[in-house]
């Protein structure tokens, strides 16, 4: 259902993307670059045949992803453990058996696998004739995604189905996205270097949205109920209000409850069984995804702390505390992602 193009496993290809391309049967050297570019993983060989065959991999790092192809040419099993983000395997050839937690699945051209970090993922089995699209997704975007789509802060992962079925309709749909992705990093024309981040960009976006809209997942209800505001009452609309208005102004729970015009305890009531978290919760994390926003947007010059002080968090050691767990990354980092 997916193609890769022949110009993808190139090393000027990898050169052009600034990616990352191996092509060897040196088990050691191609263990050691694959680790790079996704996880550090405990890779062998399985079967009877002890060595790699033509194996090949490219892999760029995109702004939200690292997209990888990736062939082993010898039955393969991977163990990497808890992975820090969301990832997709996508045989293009051949089959990989493999599991998420308690989920498992045989993936193949059909059938995608989708992971979840939090959750001990292992790859049992990838077949010698299997290359397949390997897409490393950072848990921050996906989740901010997520964000934009319900129209509030999210709070704590999405567990996905493990299998995603690329027959329906929906899985034609994205197959065919990342398809454009697939074919806009392997074109080997020229193209202005800001209109191809732009392109990217976008299709990467589309990509992760596409994989929420499309896959089932713990919050896929949510997405599903969050056209109206049938389960919003008036009480909660005017405290989103007030945050939207000013997300960094300081509020106590009971300058929110009085806002809304109803008791603290109802107030609490009220937000945990629409958004899953208190009110106190909602606006740390609205504000840790405005400083996200601005540490990726705003200008070079900017600092940690002036954006942090912005967004109304006047204790640094304990705002670096949250921003770390919610994105897996330290507030530094995101900035010097931005910066590089």
């Amino acid at each position: 259902m997916v193609d890769v193009p022949a110009s993808a496993f190139t090393d000027e290809t990898a050169r052009s993307r600034r990616g990352i391309f191996c092509a060897t049967d040196d088990f050691d050297v191609y263990r050691t670059k694959i680790n790079d570019a996704f996880y550090p993983a405990r890779l062998e060989i399985v079967g009877g045949t002890q060595q790699l065959s033509d194996a090949r991999m490219l892999a760029v790092r995109l702004t939200h992803m690292t997209v990888g192809i990736v062939r082993f040419g010898a039955d393969v099993l991977i163990d990497p453990g808890d992975v820090c983000g969301y990832h997709i395997d996508l045989p293009l050839t051949g089959s990989l058996e493999t599991s998420c937690g308690p989920q498992n699945v045989v993936a193949t051209p059909q059938r995608a696998a989708v992971y979840t970090p939090g959750q001990h993922t292992f790859l049992s089995r990838w077949a010698a004739d299997n290359t397949q699209v390997s897409i490393k997704i950072d848990r921050a975007a996906l989740e901010q995604e997520l964000g934009r789509i319900l129209g509030r802060p999210v709070n704590g992962r999405v567990r996905f189905d493990i299998g995603f079925d690329l027959t329906t309709p929906a899985g034609r749909r994205w197959a065919s996205t990342l398809q454009l992705l697939l074919d806009t990093i392997a074109d080997p024309g020229p193209m202005p270097d800001p209109a191809l981040i732009a392109q990217v960009s976008h299709l990467e976006r589309a990509l992760i949205s596409g994989l929420l809209a499309n896959q089932g997942h713990s919050m896929s209800e949510a997405i599903l109920s969050s056209g109206g505001d049938s389960g919003n009452p008036a009480a909660v609309r005017k405290v989103l209000d007030l945050l939207q208005a000013a997300p960094g102004a300081q509020h106590t729970v009971s300058d929110l409850a009085e806002a809304a015009g109803v008791g603290v305890r109802q107030l609490q009531k009220l937000f945990l069984d629409r958004f899953e978290m208190s009110p106190s919760e909602y606006v740390r994390n609205l504000r840790l995804d405005g400083v996200r926003t601005d540490l990726l947007e705003r200008d070079p010059d900017c600092t940690v702390s002036e954006v942090a002080f912005r967004w109304g968090f006047n204790h640094l050691g304990r705002f670096a505390q949250y921003y770390e767990q919610k994105f897996g990354e330290t507030p530094s980092r995101t900035l010097g992602t931005r910066s590089s």
